[in-house]
């Protein structure tokens, strides 16, 4: 049997989730019997099924039990705190799978080879090392999230062609379309929280829920160094329907906040003002694996600077605002050079599906 050639097929499944997965990886899973493929999945979103139930379950519309299952990442076999989903391992022995074809095997050194030991002492038969450079390759970001400390982190942001996020005079409603809006709502439904800076929740009043998509709302975060945000926002005034955390330097004097119902998080001080880097590391301790942040400029500049970006997500549309004043996605100071900006390790776009309003250009990005 070709074997190479089906985890190659398979690879091409894992890539359908890249964008949409992180910091999990990037899984692609054929269900076979008899050789022939019967099924097909793959990973399609954070926190959602795995590749191999996918394959399983395709193999079940259509009136097959498989007898093998091809898969480009080792069957995950853990349980415990993180996880969203039973371990595929459970899935494949249930199914009454015989054999398992694996390309890479799972990299994190809490149980690397663990799934795969499973299987063997369940009398599974288990083939290893099937295009395993290539399987492996097509999750460099997923080993990047294995040397992390802190929350994987998602800048998006939405500008105009010629690269300004608003108009001089600050008005950016709304620079997307509706269908870029509403991915962004799902998005916020994938992740355990949504980030903005003080400026941008002190001006732009956002609410930070989800409204045009299905989901829980994730905990909604201010950076606000100085304890400035005036308690009449709006997400301090839903704090008690909206868990609300406002991250604040250790010696912000904040008496009116702190009698609302927001959570005040103190953070290190560096360079007069709020550590980024140990702020995120905290949000980590407290549980966030994966955070939205949505702007402004002088965030996402502090958080690149501090290299606490992993991915990005930017919604670029037709209209043109020139003007010198009109703001960019990053303020700070920059790179000095061409050779020395921050460069993505892979990119690609696309544009969303509407009914007139998905005009906007999406640009995906990912960091190693």
């Amino acid at each position: 049997m070709n074997y190479d050639a089906l985890m190659d097929e398979a690879i091409a499944l894992a890539l359908r989730g890249r964008g949409q997965v992180e910091p999990n990886p990037r899984v692609g899973a054929l269900a076979l019997r008899d050789g022939q493929i019967v099924g097909r999945g793959w990973h399609r979103a954070w926190g959602g099924l795995h590749a191999e139930p996918e394959a399983l379950r395709d193999a079940a519309e259509n009136g097959v039990n498989p007898d093998s299952v091809v898969v480009t990442l080792e069957p995950c076999s853990s349980k415990g705190t993180g996880k969203k989903q039973p371990p595929c391992v459970e899935w494949l022995l249930e199914a009454g799978i015989e054999r398992v074809v694996v390309g890479a095997t799972d990299p994190d050194p809490r149980h690397v080879g663990g799934g795969l030991e499973q299987l063997r002492q369940a009398g599974v038969e288990v083939i290893t090392g099937v295009r395993a450079d290539a399987c492996h390759a097509i999750n460099r970001a997923f080993d990047r999230w294995l040397s992390l400390a802190r929350p994987w982190t998602i800048a998006k942001w939405a500008m105009t062609l010629d690269g300004k996020i608003a108009a001089a005079s600050g008005d950016s409603q709304w620079i997307s379309s509706a269908e870029s809006r509403r991915r962004v709502h799902e998005l916020r439904a994938r992740v355990d929280a949504v980030v903005v800076g003080f400026r941008t929740a002190q001006r732009d009043d956002p609410r930070l829920t989800v409204r045009d998509a299905e989901g829980a709302n994730p905990i909604r975060i201010v950076v606000d160094p100085r304890g400035e945000l005036s308690p009449d926002r709006g997400v301090v005034q839903s704090a008690g329907e909206v868990p609300t955390w406002l991250l604040v330097r250790e010696d912000a004097e904040c008496d009116a906040l702190e009698a609302t119902e927001a959570e005040i998080v103190r953070c290190p001080t560096v360079d007069d003002t709020l550590d980024v880097a140990a702020a995120w590391a905290a949000l980590r301790e407290l549980g966030l694996r994966r955070v939205l942040v949505e702007g402004g400029g002088a965030l996402f500049a502090r958080l690149y600077e501090s290299d606490c970006v992993d991915q990005v997500l930017a919604f670029v549309t037709s209209r043109l605002v020139g003007g010198r004043e009109a703001p960019t996605p990053f303020d700070g100071r920059g790179s000095a050079t061409i050779e020395s900006a921050f460069r993505l390790d892979e990119w690609w776009w696309d544009a969303p599906a509407g009914d007139g309003a998905g005009e906007d250009l999406v640009v995906h990005g990912v960091f190693h």
